[in-house]
């Protein structure tokens, strides 16, 4: 369990280095934003791991870390698909033993959606078609499990905060990386890079509190 300065401490760390993140961006300091982009997400995995919550989402969030910095690394695009892909992997097995429902129902707007993003993007993505095509269906399967948790929960975890705060974080990391998609594949979007990683850190801040308040609820 965690000590009660624990948490003050990370919060502290995890917010001073997304504002120097977002510093380096504007002032396009590349060494400071590969040194700072992963530390948000590197303190909340502490913060899951050190509450005693679900091992499994603090691990996620720890492959999530490794995927910020190999993005900001030229030509480690594959490698930080592939973090990522097993952190939405951690997430997807963790919903599932949240609430192991098999809803198909649910799958129906996800499918359109991986439709919808794929339609766009595949045309560009050339060799990376593959990875991507698996990536997204991570993704995928990410926001089914979470869903689920938010509809179908009915033991003593029904209170509406624990069972929406998955699927609100899966929602916003699939946004942050379906932007990522269409500037990288599609078309450069200006300023994009903002929206980009906010809604992640949202969407992992989200991921990392709904395990917390799990745990404690």
């Amino acid at each position: 369990m965690s000590r009660p300065a624990d948490k003050p401490l990370l919060l502290l760390v995890g917010v001073l280095s997304a504002c120097t993140f977002l510093v380096g961006s504007a002032l396009e300091m590349e060494a400071l934003k590969l040194l700072t982009k992963g530390v948000p997400v590197i303190t909340l995995g502490f913060w899951v791991w050190r509450s005693g919550a679900d091992r499994f989402i603090a691990l996620g969030l720890f492959f999530g870390a490794a995927g910020d910095i190999f993005l900001n690394i030229p030509g480690a695009f594959l490698p930080g698909m592939v973090a990522f892909a097993l952190g939405h992997g951690l997430y997807v097995y963790a919903f599932w033993r949240w609430q192991p429902a098999r809803t198909l129902t649910l799958i129906i707007p996800i499918v359109l959606y991986l439709a919808f993003a794929l339609g766009l993007m595949l045309p560009g993505t050339g060799e990376l078609s593959v990875p991507v095509t698996l990536y997204m269906g991570i993704i995928g399967a990410m926001i089914w499990r979470a869903a689920a948790v938010a509809t179908l929960a009915h033991d003593r975890h029904d209170d509406w905060l624990v069972r929406w705060l998955p699927v609100t974080g899966a929602l916003l990391f699939a946004f942050s990386d379906t932007l990522i998609g269409i500037n990288k594949f599609v078309t450069p979007l200006s300023g994009v890079h903002y929206p980009i990683i906010l809604a992640y850190w949202a969407g992992q801040f989200l991921i990392a509190a709904s395990a917390i308040v799990r745990q404690r609820g």
